[in-house]
């Protein structure tokens, strides 16, 4: 799959400019498009750079009124503080509802989203007005609640990114609290629900995906300690790993729908699940962190285990019903597996030191598997981050090896034979697709 599906607005102007230059028929065009779910004739029709120089427009009229009824807050007497904030709310509201009501549907949004800021500021000052500071989260909460129906009858990413919005704050200043955010998942369903309804948002699908891990984390660290809040113990990074194997399952199901924006969003998934487990072994390239994880009291390593087993059995499940080749996930899922025995096994520095070659090991096949991948599949993408990952590691370990520089030599000696090997099979490769 083609990194190109993440940068379709560039294609369809591209498209739209060589039919005007004659380099290709417009029915060539048209079928460009159809592949990857676009429509050339209206390149600009959705322009990313308009929106946020409107939604900005419309955030800065909010703030300018905010701060000019704050400068003269005290002078006001109660009720015509609280009568004025009512009404500026239903003002914004009323006009959205007219324009929808007109056809005219990005200009409801935009009065919308204004609307849904002077209900937010509203909230705030009508709870200062009458010294309703019980539980302050709960206004945060009422106020993404209020914009939930908005994003969902008029299917608006824009809306739906202002509630996802409240609803992380909601979130982490709920659990600063102490307190658990039952109601988050309701917050992710919504916007799964736009997602599936056809409503196309790479920030509102990563978010989504990443409350889903984040709720699944809090809620294991709710389970593991006594006390609610963000600490974090060895299960985490346990359910962690396990949930990003099963990700990448999700990007292979995803990517095998006939659907142009499931397609997207299974090459996007894929794109961001491989970054994570870069940065995770690069992480772990170190045997400090491997020594920390030993040394943890690891208070429930039967549930690690049965976690560790259920996502893995999961995501190799999801990978086979999706079609998809099941030896990269065997792969992963083994030296997941074997790493988890590693650290419940062993002991001492030396079972930490076992680990972190392992993991450089990882790293280094990681980078040439992608590589490999990259040249033979023509996908940039792997064939950079796999460079990337061989370079950081080789950096990452002169740094860990100053002063021992005869195994710094060796190790950079490898990495060149690797990369050399890599740019004759790519030569090799062309060479044979230009034949």
């Amino acid at each position: 799959m083609r990194l190109i599906r993440l940068l379709k607005r560039d294609l369809a102007r591209e498209i739209h400019d060589w039919v005007d230059d004659g380099v290709i028929e417009p029915r060539q065009g048209e079928a460009i498009g159809a592949r990857y779910g676009i429509d050339y004739r209206h390149p600009d029709e959705h322009s990313f750079g308009y929106r946020v120089l409107v939604v900005l427009g419309y955030l800065f009229i909010g703030l300018s009124l905010i701060t000019l009824i704050g400068a003269n807050w005290e002078d006001i007497p109660r009720w015509l503080r609280t009568a004025g904030l009512v009404a500026l709310v239903l003002a914004a509201n009323l006009r959205g509802w007219f324009d929808y009501r007109a056809g005219g549907r990005g200009a409801a949004i935009g009065w919308f989203f204004l609307g849904g800021l002077f209900y937010g500021a509203a909230i705030m000052l009508i709870a200062q007005i009458y010294h309703l500071g019980e539980h302050f989260p709960d206004g945060i909460l009422w106020w993404a609640l209020g914009v939930l129906p908005f994003a969902v009858l008029l299917q608006s990413g824009l809306l739906t990114a202002l509630m996802l919005t409240l609803a992380y704050i909601w979130f982490f200043v709920e659990a600063g609290e102490q307190f658990f955010p039952v109601l988050f998942p309701l917050f992710l369903a919504v916007s799964a629900y736009q997602l599936w309804r056809g409503g196309q948002s790479a920030v509102i699908f990563l978010a989504t995906v990443a409350g889903l891990v984040l709720y699944a984390e809090y809620s294991l660290s709710w389970w593991l300690f006594d006390e609610v809040g963000f600490d974090v113990a060895a299960e985490n990074l346990v359910l962690g790993v396990g949930l990003f194997l099963v990700l990448q399952a999700g990007a292979y199901w995803l990517m095998r729908h006939q659907a142009h924006h499931a397609i997207d969003y299974g090459v996007l998934l894929q794109v961001w699940v491989l970054r994570f487990f870069v940065i995770i072994l690069l992480v772990f390239s170190f045997e400090g962190p491997w020594e920390a994880l030993i040394e943890d009291d690891w208070p429930q390593t039967e549930f690690a285990v049965g976690l560790a087993l259920a996502c893995s059995a999961l995501a190799l499940v999801w990978t086979r019903l999706a079609g998809a080749p099941l030896l990269p996930m065997l792969l992963s899922v083994g030296a997941y597996l074997l790493m988890l025995a590693g650290l419940l096994l062993g002991s001492g520095e030396d079972q930490a030191l076992a680990l972190q070659v392992a993991d450089n090991l990882l790293l280094i096949g990681l980078g040439v598997w992608l590589v490999v991948q990259g040249i033979v599949a023509r996908v940039s993408h792997f064939f950079y981050v796999g460079v990337l990952c061989i370079l950081l590691t080789g950096l990452l370990r002169y740094i860990d090896l100053v002063g021992n520089y005869i195994g710094a030599a060796i190790l950079f000696a490898v990495f060149a034979a690797i990369l050399l090997g890599a740019a004759r099979f790519w030569k090799a490769r062309h060479t044979e697709a230009g034949a």
